[in-house]
C-alpha cells in the first residue's frame, strides 16, 4: 500500500507503514526522538528507506517487547502478524529456527504461555478501565484502531500511527506496556523517558494539519499496564506543559530534519572536545564518603599499632 496524498488511512498493513508508504523518506515519531535524543546519523541508519543498503541488521528479540506487541495487537484488533510458538521456551534447536523464521518474516513470535499472559493483561486492563472515566476506550465503534496519517509540510513527508483514534478525533488513546512500575512517582520521568510528549505533539501537529479545525481541540491520553501479575493500570493525559514540551522538541526534530534532506547530509555528534558537567549526585556521594572515611581514619589512628588489617577493612567501609 502506498500513500499518495496527506489525508488518514485506515487498515493500512502494519509491514507496509513500517516500510515507509510515502512517495519521499518521511519522518516519524519514533525517527524524530533519534534525532532529539542521538544524532542525523543515527537517524539515517534507523530509518527504512535511508539506511545504506546491505545494513539490515538482525531484529534482536526481547520477550518483553514481543509480549507488548501481543498484548497491543489483542487490545487494538490490530498490528503486526503474531505467531504462536508452541514451546515452553526458546532453548531448543526448533524453537530458535521457529522464532528467527518468524522474525524473518516481519512477524512477532511469541511462546504458547506468553500469549496466554497477554490475553490476561488485556482482560486486566479492560476490567481496570471500567472504574475509570475512559471505558470508551479501545471500543469497537467508537473509533478505530492503528490510524495512520500522513502530511506535507513545504515538501517534507510526516507520517504518524495513532493507537486509537475516536470518532470525534478530540481524545487519543495510547496502549503500552512495560516490565517497570507505572506508580505515579514513576510516570514523570517514564513520560520524559520514553517520548510520550514528542509523540503526542506530532500527532497533534499531523491532525492539525489534516483538519485545522481540531488545532487547539485534541487531547493525548495514555493507558500504562504493568506486564506482570496484577496487570496494574495507570490512565494518563498529558498536561498542558508536557504538551508545550514536546512541541518544541517536533519543532527541532522537523527543522533537523528538513536540513538533513534538502543538502542530504546526516553528521554525527559534534567532535568538539565534550567537557562534561560532573553530575551534583556524583559529587554529594563522594564527598559524603569522605567525611565518613575521615572519622574513620581517625578512630584507627587511636587504635593499638600493626593492625593493618583492621586499617584497611575501615577505609574500606568495613
Amino acid at each position: 500500500m502506498k500513500f499518495e496524498k496527506p489525508g488518514i488511512y485506515y487498515d493500512v498493513p502494519a509491514e507496509d507503514y513500517f516500510a515507509d508508504p510515502c512517495p519521499d523518506p518521511s519522518l516519524t515519531q519514533s525517527i524524530a526522538k533519534v534525532l532529539i535524543e542521538k544524532s542525523p546519523a543515527h537517524a539515517r541508519y534507523a530509518h527504512p528507506r535511508l539506511k545504506p543498503k546491505g545494513r539490515d541488521d538482525d531484529e534482536k528479540f526481547v520477550r518483553a517487547q514481543s509480549l507488548g506487541s501481543v498484548a497491543h495487537s489483542l487490545m487494538l484488533g490490530r498490528g503486526k502478524d503474531i505467531v504462536v510458538c508452541d514451546f515452553d521456551a526458546w532453548r531448543t534447536k526448533d524453537a530458535k529456527a521457529k522464532r528467527a523464521e518468524a522474525i524473518d518474516a516481519g512477524k512477532v513470535p511469541v511462546l504458547t504461555a506468553d500469549y496466554e499472559l497477554a490475553g490476561e493483561m488485556v482482560e486486566a486492563a479492560t476490567a481496570q478501565l471500567t472504574g475509570t472515566n475512559w471505558k470508551k476506550a479501545f471500543q469497537d465503534g467508537d473509533g478505530q484502531g492503528e490510524v495512520a496519517i500522513a502530511w506535507v509540510e513545504t515538501g517534507i513527508w510526516f507520517r504518524s500511527l495513532i493507537d486509537w483514534l475516536p470518532n470525534d478525533q478530540t481524545v487519543l488513546y495510547d496502549y503500552k506496556t512495560t516490565g517497570m512500575s507505572v506508580s505515579p512517582y514513576e510516570i514523570p520521568r517514564m513520560m520524559v523517558n520514553m517520548g510520550w510528549d514528542v509523540q503526542a505533539a506530532f500527532h497533534e501537529r499531523g491532525l492539525a494539519q489534516l483538519h485545522p479545525e481540531l488545532a487547539g481541540k485534541m487531547r493525548f491520553r495514555f493507558i500504562v499496564q504493568e506486564n506482570t501479575p496484577p496487570f496494574a493500570i495507570i490512565p494518563v493525559e498529558l498536561p498542558p506543559a508536557a504538551m508545550t514540551m514536546g512541541r518544541k522538541k517536533v519543532d527541532y526534530a522537523a527543522r533537523l530534519w528538513r536540513r538533513c534532506v534538502e543538502f542530504n547530509q546526516w553528521p554525527g555528534y559534534a567532535h568538539d572536545v565534550c567537557l562534561p558537567e560532573y553530575p551534583g549526585w556524583a559529587e554529594s556521594r563522594w564527598l559524603e564518603r569522605e567525611i565518613i572515611e575521615h572519622d574513620k581514619e581517625i578512630e584507627w589512628r587511636n587504635e593499638p599499632e600493626g593492625d593493618l588489617r583492621g586499617t584497611i577493612s575501615s577505609l574500606m567501609g568495613g
